[in-house]
């Protein structure tokens, strides 16, 4: 009886054992979404910035961790995804560093030490460099 109740047991622990295995690919697989034709870290949702003409500017957080954008034109034609670099361990936000000027603002994001890396974009959409910021959002 002790015999049987023993292989019983080991034949549960098997089973349990590959039913684990089984589901660690699926749970892998599910970190990444798509969006708009790329891939994203589902952890960290898209962002979409809309300019003061209607147009929109998206960001996510790529497999790779960088950030990634995109953008429509005036007939609402989307560009393909660029990568704009960084290490996000965050969502990217937007925040309006410049309130006279409603084209401008800083997207940022956080690292894995939990600090606040942003770029600005300015009336005419360039882009600064990334700027290392002591504290988020104090304007």
């Amino acid at each position: 009886m002790l015999v049987r109740k023993l292989k019983a047991a080991a034949v549960a622990a098997t089973a349990v054992a590959s039913v684990a295995v089984m589901a660690t690919p699926a749970q892998a697989g599910a970190a990444y979404c798509s969006y708009g034709g790329g891939v994203y870290l589902c952890e960290y949702s898209p962002t979409t910035r809309v300019l003061p003409n209607g147009t929109k500017q998206d960001f996510v957080v790529g497999t790779d961790r960088a950030v990634w954008t995109r953008w429509t034109d005036s007939d609402g034609d989307w560009s393909r995804w660029i990568s704009m670099g960084g290490k996000a361990y965050s969502k990217v936000y937007t925040y309006d560093y410049d309130t006279s000027d409603p084209w401008s603002f800083r997207m940022f994001y956080y690292d894995q030490q939990a600090e606040y890396w942003g770029r600005n974009r300015d009336h005419d959409g360039n882009w600064s460099g990334w700027i290392h910021y002591d504290t988020p959002l104090n304007g």
